[in-house]
């Protein structure tokens, strides 16, 4: 197998890839300055796993605060740092240092030197040479931001605050954006499917809901009557005085309504859609509400809507297998998971591999705030890939040409058709 892989890996290391999910900085000049690497690679993922090892979130501010003298922030988390190193959390970011600052590991001993190199970074051309040269990504699709860098994203546009809007000031947001005072159900509507056709027609590629987080993702069937009820409840907090935060509580009713009739819309745009499913990034939440066997009923009542299933739906990666299996329409992206498991991932490509047809399996999404750790998480996907390839060549499935021709399609082939690439 060692052979089969380094030959696979040879291949593969030089792909030009398509990055299925990002959350970077719309643009360059976005980037935080004002801070410095440890700050920067503890503001998304591995902290998780330091507090998941024990580290205490009043000493993980004060490892966060890059206005104290990074050794003693160091001596804070050094012990939970090294029992976490070998999580694809870890190893992401010591790859990430090795191949762009040339830096063994992130340590005691090195994290004053990595430092400096990482102050040097914030310089402009850092996105080209992490995204382009070393990581060879064509483009990455962005969550969010319609105003994104054309040279390296394309965007994915959220209609979540729709279905789960949190307080009265995300109704003013929402006039403000669409120039829609917001009197009625109707107006909500109106103004959901305005911005809609607004977003596509400033470069979306896809939409995307990440309402697993906050919620089941069982969207039953409701009438309006039972959704405008809902709804007219917002009313009830126009007395209160603009610095008020009071939270709105909008009903189960109102939030499958506004899901439903998203996706009648979408089903008339056949648009790709973009689903959170599986491991909720932080610490502590409800893995049950994200497992992908609760999208069934929509993947039924909307064939013309692409769903794209994120994080293999981890720890739910064998259903996913059997819903993209059995649904024309539901295709599974491997987004985040190659740093939540490799091993996972290697797994799951062998079993789909067996399961489903190759076109539907989207390769990489960084998924990622921070733009060093791309580099370690395209490099073990890339990986993760090769070794799962490689098994297959040694059971007999196909050779190695063959491999190399999977490879390509699921890094590049099959994101470029899933999102409608080559319509832009």
């Amino acid at each position: 197998m060692n052979k089969n892989f380094n030959e696979i890996f040879d291949y593969v290391k030089d792909l030009t890839i398509i990055d299925s999910h990002e959350h970077l900085p719309y643009c360059e000049d976005f980037r935080e300055k004002n801070t410095d690497a440890l700050r920067e690679y503890l503001i998304h993922y591995f902290s998780s796993d330091l507090i998941s090892a024990g580290l205490n979130p009043e000493d993980f501010q004060k490892a966060i605060n890059h206005e104290l003298p990074i050794m003693d922030r160091w001596d804070i988390v050094e012990p939970f740092w090294n029992n976490a190193r070998y999580t694809g959390y870890g190893r992401d970011l010591d790859i990430s240092v090795k191949a762009i600052y040339n830096i063994d590991k992130i340590s005691k001993n090195t994290i004053e030197e990595l430092d400096h190199a990482f102050q040097r970074s914030l310089k402009p051309g850092h996105f080209k040479r992490v995204l382009k040269d070393m990581s060879k990504i064509e483009v990455c699709l962005l969550d969010s931001n319609l105003d994104c860098d054309p040279y390296f994203f394309k965007s994915v546009y959220r209609l979540d605050r729709f279905i789960y809007p949190q307080s009265y000031s995300d109704i003013k947001q929402v006039e403000e954006d669409s120039g829609i005072r917001i009197c009625s159900m109707d107006d909500w509507l109106e103004a959901c499917e305005m911005m809609l056709d607004k977003a596509f027609e400033s470069g979306a590629v896809a939409l995307k809901s990440g309402l697993a987080y906050d919620r089941t993702l069982k969207y039953e069937r409701t009438i309006r009557n039972e959704a405008e009820v809902c709804f007219n409840q917002i009313f009830n907090s126009l007395h209160l005085p603009n610095w008020d935060g009071s939270p709105i509580v909008m009903g189960k009713e109102f939030q499958d309504y506004m899901m439903h009739f998203i996706l009648r819309m979408a089903n008339k745009r056949n648009p790709t859609f973009q689903f959170h499913t599986g491991l909720q990034e932080g610490n502590g939440n409800y893995i049950h509400n994200s497992d992908p066997s609760l999208l069934s009923n929509l993947f039924l009542e909307y064939p013309d809507v692409d769903f794209d299933i994120f994080h293999i739906g981890y720890p739910y990666q064998h259903v996913l297998s059997a819903l993209a299996k059995n649904f024309p329409n539901v295709y599974i992206d491997m987004c985040w998971a190659h740093i939540i498991s490799p091993y996972a991932c290697v797994n799951a490509l062998n079993e789909w591999i067996d399961s489903v047809p190759l076109n539907k399996i989207i390769a990489f999404g960084g998924d990622y705030m921070i733009i060093d750790a791309v580099y370690g998480h395209q490099y073990l996907a890339r990986t993760d890939i090769s070794k799962s390839l490689a098994h297959k060549v040694e059971e007999g499935v196909f050779d190695i040409d063959e491999a190399k021709r999977i490879a390509k399609m699921l890094f590049y082939g099959n994101p470029k058709r899933i999102f409608k690439l080559d319509n832009d």
